[in-house]
């Protein structure tokens, strides 16, 4: 039976784990026991048999849970939240490389604050080598913002590194398990276990670093994945917020918001078009290392396929989306 249980939602990592799994196996403990639960969303990589062998290695420690492929990480959550044994659930994200302290100091946190409601955001950090990727412009976190905010709301329950009570979770709500929501469902479940009254704190000494890999050929859709889980998302939440924060034109929001988002989408146009996109590559847009100019190139090419995916969803699912929010707010 374990104290906390770490729970780890993984795909295709077979590149990764061998920098994650031995972080997660030696984590400093005194005075509680820790599990890792492994759940495979069907890696087809090679990800499993590393995963078991590091399972072998530490019986009682490491846990693994393989699963046919469902396309978000939503159902491994909830199967490996179902599955823990620990009161306190700590989700990571597969490309994490996690502190040797990072599981000590959520629970430390715990401790320290025992009632139901109170969850805690660790922060994650770019190592030196992930800097220099181009692709890290799209895998860091907006910490200095949550560094300044008074109080945290459900945009900032990031499943990356994030520790909640199981029990709070299992009777107030679990990630929902519709595909179209990814990468934004943390967010949704979020917004459900705020209105049961969770309370997030941050902290930061739960630290792990974010060693994530993409290819620059995916940044178009990933953009696409991203708008259509924001329009998901928008038919989900009946709050503004998100969309303030995500800079989407809705009807929803006032005048002057709306003219700023439209002036927005207008200047965009301007500035991404072939010509431009053309003239970046020849300053060195396409390099290995990161700089300013790779940063408004995959920029623009990201939010344009943002825009159109937010776009295409809305056209395919506006009258759907519409009965939901109703269904909602009428709840």
């Amino acid at each position: 039976m374990a104290d906390i249980s770490v729970v780890i939602a993984t795909y295709n990592r077979m590149e990764l784990l061998p920098r994650t799994l031995p972080a997660l196996a030696n984590q400093r403990t005194g005075g509680f026991e820790y599990e890792v639960i492994f759940v495979d969303d069907g890696s087809t990589d090679g990800s499993r048999d590393i995963i078991e062998t590091e399972v072998r290695r530490n019986p009682g420690r490491m846990r693994y849970q393989g699963l046919p492929h469902f396309g978000s990480p939503s159902h491994p959550r909830n199967v490996g939240v179902r599955e823990a044994s620990g009161r306190i659930v700590l989700f990571l994200d597969d490309d994490v490389i996690p502190d040797p302290d990072l599981v000590w100091n959520h629970w430390q946190f715990h401790q320290r604050n025992p009632g139901g409601e109170l969850a805690a955001l660790g922060e994650l950090f770019l190592p030196e080598d992930a800097k220099r990727d181009p692709m890290s412009i799209f895998h860091s976190f907006p910490y200095e913002e949550v560094r300044h905010k008074p109080k945290l709301d459900y945009l900032f329950f990031w499943t990356c590194n994030i520790s909640l009570k199981r029990e709070f979770m299992l009777e107030n709500g679990m990630f929902d398990e519709e595909p179209a929501l990814h990468p934004l469902e943390d967010m949704e479940c979020g917004y459900r276990l705020f209105a049961r009254g969770l309370r997030l704190e941050f902290l930061p000494q739960a630290r792990g670093a974010h060693v994530h890999k993409m290819n620059p050929a995916g940044v178009p859709q990933k953009g696409q994945r991203t708008g259509r889980a924001q329009f998901a998302l928008a038919c989900k939440v009946p709050d503004v917020s998100f969309k303030r924060r995500f800079k989407i034109l809705s009807r929803d929001l006032g005048p002057r918001a709306r003219f700023s988002r439209i002036l927005r989408r207008a200047l965009g146009r301007v500035v991404d078009n072939p010509l431009a996109l053309a003239t970046l590559r020849g300053l060195g847009a396409e390099r290995s290392e990161r700089n300013r100019i790779t940063d408004l190139y995959y920029f623009l090419i990201f939010r344009r396929n943002v825009v159109a995916g937010y776009e295409s969803a809305e056209r395919e699912g506006r009258r759907s989306c519409d009965d939901a929010v109703a269904q909602g707010e009428g709840s």
